[in-house]
């Protein structure tokens, strides 16, 4: 199973929405995908509707309960697309509780059911952001979104230290991570510039040759609760996805 992890400590950078789109572009590919919230908003979760599912199955009983993943997915009305939901309760509980190898363990025993897991990481709570990271660090990568703006490298410094720190801890590769600029305007202003300036200088050759370029079809979409890629398959960030997923996959 091919993991990839969404994840930035910033938030409002456009993890969900990658994660959404992602997992929605490999289903409509043929592959079986399973994406997983681990964010107590739970934002990927409401995209499916699946909020009140997750009470007879979510993200909580898959990290603190041992519970198989075939017991905490739930089919999300998009062919060949599962998902684990997730619920405000995860905020509740205890993270020195949470095995860093948990989520992956999980995964492997889930191996022969799914060819892709998502994982939509919260943008606090370590833990869980250091399980998504162990469980990718085998077989996928890391996608980090971040916006072009005065605060790009206070998340992106976090998070890239965060996943080298519990590679290092537990002995294990340091998973592949690449950078993708999201919201990236037509004509950038002077700011935007400088905060592309800023991540070239400091991570050369760690981008994404795709971007995700700003559009208000992607917040319409949200509102419908659908992905942009199928809620205007043919707008310019639509057309970005697509060319993400097929970057994530075969470089």
């Amino acid at each position: 199973m091919h993991t990839i992890a969404i994840s930035n400590y910033k938030g409002g950078v456009g993890k969900t929405t990658t994660a959404v789109n992602l997992s929605s572009i490999f289903a409509s590919q043929g592959m079986r995908v399973l994406l997983v919230d681990l964010g107590p908003q739970a934002s990927a979760t409401d995209f499916f509707g699946l909020y009140e599912d997750a009470e007879s199955g979510s993200s909580v009983d898959l990290l603190y309960r041992d519970a198989p993943v075939s017991a905490a997915a739930h089919e999300t009305g998009t062919a060949n697309l599962w998902c684990v939901p997730s619920t405000i309760d995860l905020i509740d509980q205890n993270e020195l509780m949470l095995r860093e190898q948990r989520l992956r363990f999980a995964l492997d025993d889930a191996s022969d059911d799914f060819d892709v897991a998502v994982i939509d990481c919260s943008p606090t709570l370590k833990r869980l952001a250091f399980n998504a990271y162990v469980a990718a660090a085998a077989d996928g990568m890391v996608v980090i979104p971040v916006k072009l703006d005065a605060t790009v490298m206070r998340g992106t410094a976090f998070t890239v230290n965060a996943i080298r720190s519990i590679s290092d801890a537990l002995r294990i590769p340091v998973p592949e991570w690449k950078i993708l600029r999201t919201c990236v305007p037509g004509r950038m202003t002077k700011s935007e510039r400088i905060g592309a300036e800023v991540l070239d200088a400091n991570f050369p050759g760690m981008q994404f040759r795709t971007v995700i370029h700003q559009s208000a079809k992607v917040g319409e979409g949200s509102w419908q609760w659908a992905p942009v890629v199928e809620f205007n398959p043919g707008s310019r960030p639509a057309k970005d996805y697509l060319a993400l997923a097929e970057e994530v996959l075969h470089g």
